[in-house]
């Protein structure tokens, strides 16, 4: 897109710099003063007219790619009958791109919601510091070429109503609201590993929609069975939203005077102003440093991301004294928002080329990064950033993590919707996004438009064993590769001899992407 002068953009550029609210380690959110809009347009069409104009301000495709309408939007909203379907429009005209397992347009990211039930004819959602539901999710397994398979939790979110009553991860549900059903489904399994076949689908079906259904209810008493035979129930409920803790495990290994550090982390939330969580995290790496430890472990498997202030915090902590002073990354946008008209703007949301500090005196020899397909947004960047500074070393559960290096503020439109455009690329210290488009031929590379790659890929996550348990598969393999002591071998070698398979649609509850998600300072 060419620069547009103030005078060009008019009253557009106005209300988006007086009208933007901003979502990275989360802020206020004032109320946007935007001009008079003419009288002769409806609600409805200047929502539309706010989705285009806001798209072509703020995206980071709009160069190029975007119609300039900003003098008369209605010349390109009023074909469209809603907002989402102007939306879906403007996102069509981004190039195409064509990654592992997705072909189609570069922007499946950018996304709308309305305010206070206000209809936009689309579906989106964005939950961060808080959540609701019970914070479980459940995966279907079967172990070690059974002939069933059972519905595990695979994971409980820090804060969560299931994490206060004691439930746990590789818990296996045996009853739903005091029933008596049988939760357990025959399968066949090919001996070479892959996912099971259920034999009987309709059961299978009816068990999966109770489960889902007790779930989604705002009361639950929940049995399950634990890896020691015992039996463990619990009633729960929940009315509000619960504070999430995104540490949900952190330890410390010691194998032959080696001191390993474990950090499981479910999102970035906010960390600032000394809050729970930014104490949490400080005390997670003073642990770290008083062991002097010199490899760390991050789990990042069921991490969709967050706030990209709070990504930087916890890379500047795992950088410590090697990365002190050295840059950090840059952000990638269009014209406009690199133009002085938007100069205000990137100043509140802290947009601009970010170093590390040295917030820890850890001096590591190796990262490790335990991922899946569902790690996304700021925790890729976490890894991406640290790449060209530490030895990292990635263990994914599949084949990539999965690939989304845009970010997002929030625009209020018209007090009705909350509007998300994909507005910057977030590039390490090497002046791109992990090598940009780079397909893996220089082994230091991370591209993560199509997902970062691993260095070790098909581990699996073996949800039979619980968190930071040193003989989960993945934990596992981290292990024998940071400390290579008998002990670790022998426990990666047990661990190979086992099958973990999964079962169609397996996944229930899984966590919701969260994105990279910057806000204005206040």
């Amino acid at each position: 897109m060419n620069i547009v002068p103030l005078q060009q953009v008019g009253r557009w550029a106005a209300i988006a710099l007086i009208g933007l609210t901003i979502l990275s380690c989360k802020k206020d959110h004032p109320e946007p003063e935007p001009e008079p809009e003419p009288t002769d347009r409806t609600e409805g069409q200047l929502i539309k007219d706010d989705i285009y104009k806001y798209y072509k301000l703020y995206s980071v495709w709009a160069d190029g790619s975007i119609p300039d309408h900003l003098n008369n939007p209605a010349q390109y909203t009023d074909q469209y009958n809603s907002a989402s379907s102007v939306l879906d429009a403007l996102k069509r005209l981004t190039p195409v791109h064509v990654a592992a397992g997705y072909a189609g347009v570069f922007d499946r990211f950018s996304f709308m919601e309305g305010i206070n039930g206000y209809n936009i004819a689309g579906e989106a959602s964005t939950k961060m510091d808080n959540n609701e539901g019970y914070g479980i999710s459940v995966q279907w397994f079967s172990v070690d070429k059974g002939l069933t398979a059972q519905p595990y939790i695979s994971f409980v979110e820090g804060g969560s109503p299931a994490q206060v009553a004691g439930f746990k991860r590789a818990d296996i549900i045996t009853s739903v609201n005091n029933d008596t059903e049988n939760y357990s489904v025959e399968v066949s399994c090919p001996d070479e590993g892959g996912t099971c076949e259920v034999k009987d689908p309709a059961a299978y079906s009816r068990l999966r929609g109770k489960i889902n259904s007790a779930l989604d209810g705002t009361s639950l008493t929940l049995q399950v069975k634990r890896a020691d035979n015992k039996v463990f129930e619990k009633p729960m409920s929940y009315g509000n939203s619960y504070v999430i803790n995104p540490i949900y495990k952190d330890t410390i290994y010691t194998y032959s005077g080696n001191n390993i550090g474990y950090l499981a982390l479910s999102s970035f939330e906010e960390i600032e102003n000394n809050n729970q969580n930014q104490k949490n995290i400080n005390a997670a790496f003073a642990a770290y440093e008083t062991k002097q430890i010199k490899s760390l472990i991050v789990d990042l498997r069921y991490n969709g991301g967050g706030y990209v202030d709070a990504a930087i915090y916890v890379a500047d902590k795992i950088g410590g004294a090697k990365t002190k002073g050295k840059l950090m990354l840059t952000y990638e946008m269009n014209k406009y928002m690199q133009s002085d008209a938007a100069k205000t703007l990137r100043d509140q949301l802290h947009m601009y080329d970010t170093y590390f500090e040295g917030l820890s005196t850890l001096n590591l020899n190796k990262v490790y990064f335990l991922v899946s397909e569902e790690t996304a947004s700021a925790a890729e960047m976490l890894i991406n950033v640290l790449t060209p500074h530490l030895p990292v070393q990635i263990i994914a559960t599949e084949s990539r993590t999965y690939g989304k290096p845009v970010g997002f503020f929030e625009q209020k439109v018209q007090n009705k919707v909350s509007y998300w455009p994909a507005s910057f690329i977030l590039k390490n210290s090497r002046g791109n996004l992990g090598e940009k488009y780079n397909k893996g031929t220089d082994r230091d590379l991370r591209d993560y438009w199509d997902g970062l790659v691993p260095d070790q890929s098909g581990i699996g996550d073996d949800v039979s064993a619980g968190v930071g348990d040193p003989k989960e598969s993945m934990l596992a393999t981290a292990l024998a590769d940071a400390a290579p002591t008998s002990g670790t071998r022998a426990a990666l070698r047990s661990i190979s001899s086992r099958t973990i398979q999964t079962v169609e649609q397996g996944k229930m509850h899984t966590r919701p992407e969260r994105g990279m998600i910057k806000t204005k300072s206040r």
